[in-house]
């Protein structure tokens, strides 16, 4: 009974915590300090009608100028001759609502905007405006406490962080953990300038932990401080025995982890990392990170057991596939750049994550690939390897968008790559007109397999390329519109989108010329021999249902498959 309530709970709890709202308590504000800035701007604006939610506009009824309203929900069926400004409250256009100016969402979400006149721009930021009550309106709240009498800073009794024990997943469900549980205390103080944080956790694993005879528990010590509250340094350390993923950029954690609990299909693979190291970095708010890292680690291979899923329980599971046991010291820099509007639901802005990790250490034994590997265990290994993610998301009308994603990284320079580094270009995230680790003609260049495959047919690529793009424009019509307006999900949107994408992409390997496997460290694969794909969907933000049909391969039957959140 315990397990089939822990594995629900993961497919549960990160649905969830996608609904919430964001933290309230003091600390840094989760928004652009620009749009703060804005926000603050409008409401305080001689011109501006003021008003507090929840609040109506009929129909017929006009506002001259700008209207700013706290909180929500609301409704607006007349007209507003200039910006509409929402703050910490949804919206909600009808047919007949006309803004002529921008409409602008703080701290919530916006309803039927396929179904009123916007003039302007249409910006929504999901993250809570932190703000006070002045005289004049409101301010941007400082939870730094400068602005505080000197003596409350030093108040004992003054709330500056929290304390809690803490029972959540640690990842997806998984077939080698099965849902791996975080159980202990993590703590949070704010301080003037920065603040503080401390994670202190046993990870538990439900695949093993509960035998009688299991002791397979892991832990995650790990504690940051950071000075500076808009932008500043962090400095972090820790300590860890966790079930790491191969690779996480593709499929998210919450699909992965549904797929394998509930239909017994995994669509990553998974290696033991154990070790410890340390950070510095800077940050810019929410929106940017860069962070200097170093860590001992060893990585050990981990078979698969037999977790429990709701469907399919009589079946096997794909084996997890043999890594290698590597001791290795690692050195990472990492950016990470986020200025989309929303995290589930961009409608424009910038995202960039980039990796580089040079890593030296000694394999000690090597797990099975399709090519044998020219250098023996045991030998002092050396390798360069790099990653980038960057995706674009454009406005180009009022209802429609159009995003491009790049993927590209692999091996960057000295030996070969550890198994647990290498990379595939496969799934139904990368490229979804095609089957998951299926061989083609006894060969697959999305995963660089070949055959005889390894068991569980592991990631096998030196580098990739993967480059995708959609459309989408919202539905013009409502398919709930039986459940009338006051049906509401969080964060659902009944009205919908339509999208149209296509993708291209591969893997390769490096090493002397062997097409279409195999290339030069300077050579790029032909353009033709990249696998391509095209489809449709519809998209609810929280659900979304697609087709897709390889272009490349023509024989391939067309697949549908089901996203719980926006392709990229």
């Amino acid at each position: 009974m315990r397990r089939i309530l822990l594995a629900l709970a993961v497919t549960l709890t990160p649905l969830a915590l996608r609904a919430q709202q964001p933290d309230t308590t003091p600390g840094r504000s989760l928004l652009p300090r620009d749009v703060e800035r804005d926000a603050v701007r409008v409401y305080n604006a001689p011109g501006t009608t003021r008003a507090a939610g929840p609040y109506a506009l009929d129909s017929g009824r006009v506002v001259t100028g700008d209207l700013a309203v706290l909180g929500g929900p609301v409704t607006v069926a007349g007209r507003v001759a200039g910006t509409l400004l929402v703050i910490n409250g949804d919206a909600a256009l009808a047919s007949t609502a006309r803004v002529d100016g921008d409409v602008v969402v703080v701290g919530g979400s916006v309803r039927g905007l396929n179904r009123g006149y916007v003039g302007g721009e249409i910006r929504i930021y999901r993250d809570r405006l932190r703000y006070t009550r002045t005289a004049q309106g409101i301010a941007i709240a400082d939870s730094s406490g400068a602005g505080e009498p000197w003596w409350r800073r030093f108040d004992p009794h003054r709330t500056r962080g929290e304390s809690k024990f803490q029972v959540a997943s640690a990842g997806a469900y998984n077939r080698v953990e099965g849902l791996a549980v975080d159980l202990g205390p993590r703590i949070t103080r704010n301080f003037t300038g920065g603040s503080a944080r401390l994670d202190a956790y046993a990870v538990v694993r439900t695949a093993s932990s509960f035998r009688a005879r299991g002791n397979d528990v892991g832990d995650n010590l790990h504690g940051e401080v950071r000075f500076g509250t808009d932008r500043g340094v962090l400095v972090g350390a820790g300590v860890y025995d966790l079930v790491a993923p191969v690779e996480a950029w593709g499929v998210s954690s919450l699909e992965t982890g549904l797929a394998a609990a509930l239909f017994r299909r995994d669509y990553r693979d998974y290696f033991g990392r154990h070790g410890g190291g340390v950070q510095v970095g800077l940050f810019s708010g929410q929106q940017a990170t860069f962070t200097l890292s170093y860590a001992a680690e060893h990585w050990t291979p981990r078979a698969a057991a037999n977790a429990w899923t709701l469907f399919r329980s009589d079946a096997a599971w794909r084996p997890n596939p043999l890594m290698d046991d590597a001791r290795l010291h690692l050195l990472n820099a990492t950016l990470r750049l986020d200025t989309r509007t929303d995290e589930l639901n961009p409608w424009s802005g910038w995202y960039l994550m980039a990796d580089f990790e040079h890593g030296t250490g000694h394999l000690d034994s090597l797990g099975t690939t399709s090519v044998p590997r020219t250098y023996p265990a045991g030998r002092a290994a050396r390798y360069d390897r790099g990653f980038v993610d960057v995706r674009r998301y454009n406005r180009v009308s009022r209802d429609a968008q159009l995003n491009l994603r790049l993927v590209a990284g692999g091996w960057l320079d000295g030996d070969p790559l550890p198994l647990e580094r290498r990379l595939s270009a496969d799934g139904y995230d990368a490229l979804p007109g095609f089957g998951f680790r299926q061989l083609a003609a006894g060969r697959d260049v999305a995963s660089c397999a070949a055959s005889p495959a390894p068991a569980g047919m592991p990631a096998q690529c030196d580098r990739i390329a993967l480059a995708q793009a959609e459309y989408r424009s919202e539905l013009h019509f409502r398919p709930f519109d039986w459940a009338g307006d006051d049906w509401v999900v969080p964060h659902f949107r009944a009205d919908g989108t339509w999208v149209v994408f296509v993708d291209a992409g591969r893997g390769w390997r490096v090493g002397d010329p062997a097409p279409p496997m195999t290339y030069r460290a300077g050579a790029l694969p032909a353009l033709s021999t990249f696998r391509t794909d095209a489809g449709v969907g519809l998209d609810f933000d929280g659900f979304g249902v697609y087709v897709a049909k390889a272009l490349s391969a023509p024989g391939q039957p067309a697949r549908a498959f089901i996203r719980l959140q926006h392709r990229f």
